[in-house]
């Protein structure tokens, strides 16, 4: 599939086919992954992200992992987020109607590049402005205050190869400020960088895990679970990774498929306190700093990251 050329025609029907717009597993990308836009210079996926059943589509390997981190602190993300170059409502109008009137209304990015002094982008031999996205843009549902209960994430690897995108490298800097102006207007926090920032043995556990993340109400494994944690939840803690899928093979009769389900699922969700920033071994008990991790990660999404 060749890629499009960007008239006002085509991006109507976007606007119209209701792209960037919706929540949970409703949410429509303003930018997906198709055959034309695919990157010389990243590693792009499309994969779901616990809870949401939806494939979600990340421009670069580094943004998938980020998800992945902040799912698991209990974010719901948004990927390939549009801030519109004209005024429009909140990010966050239409998720809780009784709170819609409270949020402030955001300014377009051309208005913002008018304020600050940086030209607004055009698509490509055109007079169209361009539309911004944001790597992601999350719900914080643990916050109570909804004017701080969002955050916008603007994922660094993604900004270098933003040619993919029409953008030349040189508007990168721009691009960046543009969006941190954006968040402060709204007065939503707004955070910069990559998964450097974190441990690789954390993605790789954490996409090991993630498809345990949620099992279906009526799946067997549920009923198995429970009464398996009657029994012995008080002592997982000290007892070794494999010791949960041997007593559920062996007391309970679950197969290979069933008894890993469950492990991994008392692993995304902490209902036994790992670290899960560090490799695991099935044999040994393991460390603990998993509910620990998740408290930084959310104090990070907060804008707390300074704190201790």
């Amino acid at each position: 599939m060749p890629r499009p050329k960007i008239k006002w025609d085509y991006l109507a029907k976007k606007i119209a086919d209701k792209e960037g717009t919706g929540f949970g597993n409703d949410y429509r990308p303003w930018i997906k992954l198709e055959r034309w836009n695919t990157s010389k210079v990243s590693t792009q996926c499309t994969k779901s992200i616990p809870p949401l059943s939806r494939a979600s589509h990340f421009l670069s390997l580094s943004e998938y992992n980020l998800a992945l981190a902040f799912a698991w602190a209990g974010a719901e993300i948004r990927e390939q987020f549009p801030i519109w170059p004209w005024d429009h409502p909140h990010p966050e109008c239409g998720r809780n109607v009784a709170i819609d009137r409270f949020l402030p209304h955001a300014m377009g990015t051309n208005n913002i590049c008018e304020v600050i002094g940086i030209t607004p982008g055009v698509y490509p031999g055109t007079n169209i402005p361009f539309i911004w996205s944001m790597d992601m843009c999350l719900h914080l549902p643990w916050v109570k205050d909804p004017l701080k209960s969002s955050a916008m994430i603007s994922v660094k690897p993604v900004s270098q190869v933003s040619t993919d995108q029409g953008i030349s490298l040189s508007r990168v800097s721009e691009k960046l400020e543009i969006e941190r102006n954006y968040c402060k207007v709204i007065g939503m926090h707004y955070i910069w960088g990559d998964d450097d920032a974190f441990p690789k043995a954390l993605f790789a556990n954490l996409d090991n895990f993630r498809g345990s993340a949620v099992i279906p109400v009526h799946h067997p494994a549920n009923r198995i679970m429970q009464a398996f944690l009657d029994k012995h939840a008080h002592k997982l803690q000290d007892e070794a990774i494999e010791f949960t899928q041997l007593v559920l093979q062996q007391d309970y009769k679950c197969n290979q498929d069933t008894s890993t389900l469950i492990q991994n699922h008392l692993l995304w969700h902490q209902v036994i306190d790992v670290n899960l920033a560090e490799t695991l071994v099935a044999r040994r008990i393991p460390k603990a700093g998993g509910r620990e991790l998740i408290a930084k990660i959310r104090r990070i999404l907060e804008g707390h990251h300074g704190e201790e």
